[in-house]
């Protein structure tokens, strides 16, 4: 718990906007100007996944399952449908999150909201910025189930800072960059990583908005307790934006 962490919860159990700026940034990211250039080049046709509890993909089969198994039912759901391609939802409650690191010591309570976008295709793929960059930290979060390797990308809206965060990358395609490095619009900057190297994942990139660090650096998280979902899904609000080769709608969990 930082003390930025702390100032911000505080805040938005008064009501409060938790961070400084979060009207002005969310204003330039929802206008119909902004034009991000594409994270991932899809195919066009990619399907949106219901990968909580209850969905169908997982439904009955969280009990075990592995990288292995959790790998072959999404790139069976792409094959059906005829992609490559496939978003996992912002906002949604999933219990894939099964090990200590997404568990509470003091309440027991476990992590299970995510806090971003996944798109899963292949190891490999390019990923590249959608907006003028700073590259603010390039890191290996090496736990099991974390982000593995990963980026977190600063910009600019008009004079508030934001920030966008890459995990389960490809570890040789981050090793050249730096923090500190300026990237124009567009350019690669890493690739999709396989398990277990990426956090021990089905190969995708979690792709999340942040409005402010708080002082976690590479641990902010990517999955939110459900008793605290309003506070970090404001600080990391839907990312839909970023994605409009698929309506924005689908790619929120509405519970």
């Amino acid at each position: 718990m930082t003390d930025s962490l702390a100032q911000s919860m505080a805040q938005h159990a008064r009501g409060l906007e938790p961070v400084a700026g979060l009207t002005e940034i969310l204003q330039y990211l929802r206008s119909p100007d902004f034009a991000p250039a594409p994270v991932i080049h899809s195919d066009g046709k990619a399907i949106v996944l219901d990968l909580s509890a209850t969905g169908p993909i997982l439904q009955n089969r969280l009990s075990g399952i592995g990288v292995a198994r959790l790998s072959q039912l999404i790139d069976a759901e792409m094959q059906r449908a005829g992609t490559g391609f496939a978003f996992g939802r912002y906002g949604e409650k999933r219990a894939l999150y099964d090990n200590e690191h997404f568990a509470s010591g003091s309440s027991g309570e476990r992590r299970t909201i995510h806090m971003g976008i996944d798109l899963f295709c292949k190891a490999g793929t390019p990923i590249h910025t959608p907006l003028d960059a700073e590259l603010c930290i390039v890191a290996n979060n090496t736990q099991e189930l974390d982000y593995g390797p990963m980026l977190v990308l600063r910009h600019l809206a008009g004079q508030r800072e934001f920030y966008t965060l890459y995990g389960h990358l490809r570890l040789a395609s981050i090793r050249g960059l730096r923090e500190g490095q300026r990237l124009p619009a567009g350019a690669q900057i890493a690739e999709v990583g396989a398990p277990p190297e990426n956090g021990n994942w089905p190969p995708h990139l979690h792709f999340q908005l942040i409005v402010d660090l708080l002082g976690l650096g590479r641990d902010f998280p990517g999955v939110a307790y459900e008793s605290q979902r309003d506070f970090w899904l404001a600080l990391s609000p839907s990312p839909a934006m970023f994605f409009p080769e698929c309506d924005a709608v689908l790619l929120e969990a509405t519970s």
